[in-house]
């Protein structure tokens, strides 16, 4: 009696202590990595070439103190954020149609695989040309790499969803609304989120290969600028920029999905390899 009713409590000591493990890991890395990039700068890696992380940091500064940069952010988190909300929306949309009418499926689905073999680096300019500079065409390219990500995920979901559990829900009486909502929504929602999730940072590198062709503002448009210039401090510093603003996306997502997600059983096997 006594051991079933601790288990849960050591259940959630293991997993803090397997948390604080993979937390520790990570900072030892990043401080590993940092160093040795500050003590080799200058002495292997030639500071034009490597910068050091002294000089981001100093560069950062300077950018967070400028009002140019945060309108920068703005533009490209608005970007960004249409991109993604469209791109995901019609991906889930049409994905959940094609998973339920076959014959529809099998007509598109070439066609859909022919369109996403498309480099989004060569619609690039087309879609500056349909749509200009200003955020309309970034927002398509985001979405376009989004979109595709997210439609196959989405079908893949739907198509996996377990017929006996349609069976039964029918036989209950269940309309094609309950059906969607009650059955096929939460069983394909896993693939749903990893589509998502796969499909953010994507959404992030259209948005900055729009800006890289042609732009007047956004984080694109900065890095864009130190580049051609070589200014490879400038570079690094807008690397970061990019790296932290998508560790602090993907932290929103994992906190939805852990939200939206509570019903699901959580993993047992591996338990103590968990690095969630």
């Amino acid at each position: 009696m006594n051991s079933r009713s601790s288990s849960p409590v050591s259940t959630e000591k293991r997993e803090q202590r397997a948390r604080l493990r993979v937390y520790t890991a990570r900072a030892t890395l990043c401080f590993i990595f940092t160093i040795g990039w500050e003590l080799g700068s200058g002495r292997f890696l030639d500071p034009f070439y490597f910068s050091s992380p002294s000089k981001v940091v100093l560069m950062l500064a300077n950018e967070f103190g400028a009002a140019g940069f945060w309108n920068d952010l703005r533009v490209t988190s608005t970007e960004l954020l249409l991109g993604f909300l469209g791109g995901a929306s019609a991906g889930v949309l049409t994905g959940h149609a094609l998973g339920r009418w076959q014959f529809l499926c099998a007509v598109l689905e070439p066609f859909l695989v022919a369109l996403n073999s498309i480099p989004r680096i060569a619609l690039a300019p087309l879609l500056v040309i349909w749509f200009g500079i200003d955020l309309a065409s970034k927002v398509v390219l985001a979405a376009s790499l989004v979109y595709f990500i997210t439609f196959f995920n989405t079908l893949a979901g739907v198509r996996g969803v377990d017929a006996g559990l349609l069976s039964v829900a029918r036989i209950q009486g269940a309309n094609d609304r309950q059906l969607f909502l009650k059955v096929v929504l939460p069983s394909a929602s896993s693939w749903i989120f990893t589509g998502l999730k796969l499909s953010l940072p994507f959404a992030l590198i259209g948005v900055i290969v729009g800006e890289f062709m042609a732009a007047s503002s956004g984080i694109g448009y900065r890095l864009n600028m130190y580049s051609t210039s070589y200014n490879t401090t400038g570079t690094m510093a807008m690397l970061a920029v990019m790296m932290f603003f998508m560790l602090l996306l993907n932290g929103v997502m994992d906190l939805s999905e852990a939200r939206l997600m509570r019903w699901r059983p959580k993993p047992t096997f591996g338990l103590e390899r968990s690095f969630l």
